[in-house]
């Protein structure tokens, strides 16, 4: 095993790490819910208890532009406890596998796809965007909400979303492009444009989605305003990640306001 495979291997333990303790915390807290809830109003995703910045809206145009239905499968990679993409597998009626590196992650979206009676029609698996452990060809279409930006490696990403998707499929997913980014983020990208034709992506859809920004700010004042009481429900070290992010998208860390230099993306990507 060569050096990178090795510190690779050592991110994404990390990072799954940090996601067990923040998935298992998230579920015991009604406070951190009502900081999305209370920015979004009407389009908050009721029921979907998202940790992403997902809107309603997004998920009815994430599930019109996969374009799959019954009999057919589609993949949600970094699906988080599955909120979002069983909402769009009970929207068309498709089948879902669902990928996180967190297995607490995957055990909680098994529950609630037992709970919400899909039986045989979602399965989840620990896995991460550059190795889902899937076979080539083995999907009718893919989505993401708000994890490819956390990829190291998002060329390799992109390419293995390419491998595990049929010939005409597509890739519907929202993430960042990042002019600059705070410390330790993974490599900004500006455009995922060149990474996805280069996989084989022809791109039919790359908008800004709307109002991304002032949402983003109102979810962060929530969390600030609701710091005590979140700290009393997650714990400090499964609630730090989220005020971290916070202070460091908005300028109080280091003086940068890093909302400022990116922007929420949606993309339809197809495969050739």
């Amino acid at each position: 095993m060569d050096e990178s495979h090795t510190r690779g291997d050592s991110r994404h333990s990390e990072t799954a790490a940090m996601f067990d303790s923040l998935f298992d915390a998230w579920s015991r807290s009604p406070a951190v819910r009502s900081a999305w809830r209370d920015a979004y109003a009407g389009d908050y995703p009721e029921g979907v208890d998202p940790l992403s910045y997902v809107t309603l809206g997004d998920l009815q145009r994430i599930a019109a532009r996969l374009a799959v239905g019954p009999g057919s499968t589609f993949a949600d990679i970094g699906c988080g406890r599955g909120g979002p993409g069983l909402w769009v597998a009970r929207a068309t009626g498709a089948s879902l596998v669902g990928i996180d590196v967190s297995q607490v992650a995957v055990d909680h979206a098994t529950l609630r796809a037992g709970r919400q009676g899909f039986g045989d029609r979602a399965r989840f698996q620990r896995g991460h965007f550059a190795a889902t452990g899937l076979p080539s060809d083995a999907v009718d279409g893919a989505m993401s909400v708000d994890a490819l930006w956390i990829t190291a490696d998002k060329a390799a990403a992109v390419r293995e979303v390419a491998r595990i998707v049929r010939p005409g499929a597509r890739f519907v997913f929202t993430t960042w492009d990042v002019e600059r980014a705070p410390a330790g983020w993974p490599t900004p990208v500006r455009d995922h444009s060149p990474l996805l034709r280069s996989a084989g992506f022809a791109v039919e859809t790359y908008e800004e989605t709307p109002g991304w920004e002032r949402l983003q700010r109102a979810v962060y004042a929530n969390l600030r305003a609701a710091r005590d009481r979140i700290v009393a429900e997650m714990g400090a070290r499964a609630a730090a990640p989220l005020f971290a992010e916070a202070d460091e998208m908005t300028g109080v860390s280091d003086g940068t306001d890093y909302l400022a230099h990116m922007r929420r993306i949606f993309i339809v990507a197809r495969k050739a």
